[in-house]
């Protein structure tokens, strides 16, 4: 038991615990792009948190701050924050759009590395766990959800397909 523990279990474990690093804080940064090319605003982005800096690694890339959770339990969400800057409709659409796009583009070419290693092995093993957590990612957030979420300064927030279809509504109103 202990062997299949040390072999297999927690090995597995590591694995999907850094799909989930790579994948949200990818979409995430997919969020990060528009907004870095649109202001000249400090942006940052959170993995394990929807805007908690308290027990998190800090690292600052120019105006991108990055605070990752010491708990990787806690890796399946995380937030791009964009502070005192008012986007036009247009913007805001491609900085919502930016995150699931980016994990689309993941999806895909986690798939097609997956086709290049043809015998199981650990590469592709990890390409295929990023290709599984990026699809759930994908559709998770692409599927309008009406679900609130509350970041830590108690701001609502809802899914990226969501916040897509309620700005889309508004766009086409007019």
């Amino acid at each position: 038991m202990l062997m299949l523990l040390l072999t297999t279990i927690i090995p597995l474990a590591l694995m999907l615990a850094f799909g989930f690093f790579v994948t949200v804080t990818l979409h995430e940064i997919g969020h990060a792009l528009p907004a870095l090319w649109l202001t000249h605003e400090e942006i940052t982005i959170f993995i394990g948190s929807y805007g908690e800096p308290a027990k998190s690694i800090r690292r600052r890339f120019g105006r991108l701050t990055f605070y990752c959770r010491y708990n990787p339990l806690l890796w399946y969400k995380g937030c791009c924050v964009v502070p005192d800057y008012e986007f036009s409709l247009n913007e805001e659409i491609l900085f919502v759009l930016g995150g699931p796009l980016l994990s689309l583009l993941i999806t895909i070419g986690s798939w097609e590395l997956i086709s290049l290693f043809e015998q199981a092995g650990i590469i592709r093993i990890g390409f295929g766990i990023i290709f599984f957590i990026s699809l759930i990612i994908t559709a998770s957030t692409v599927i309008p959800n009406r679900t609130v979420r509350y970041t830590a300064q108690g701001y609502r927030v809802y899914n990226d397909g969501y916040q897509l279809f309620k700005l889309l509504q508004a766009k086409f109103s007019r």
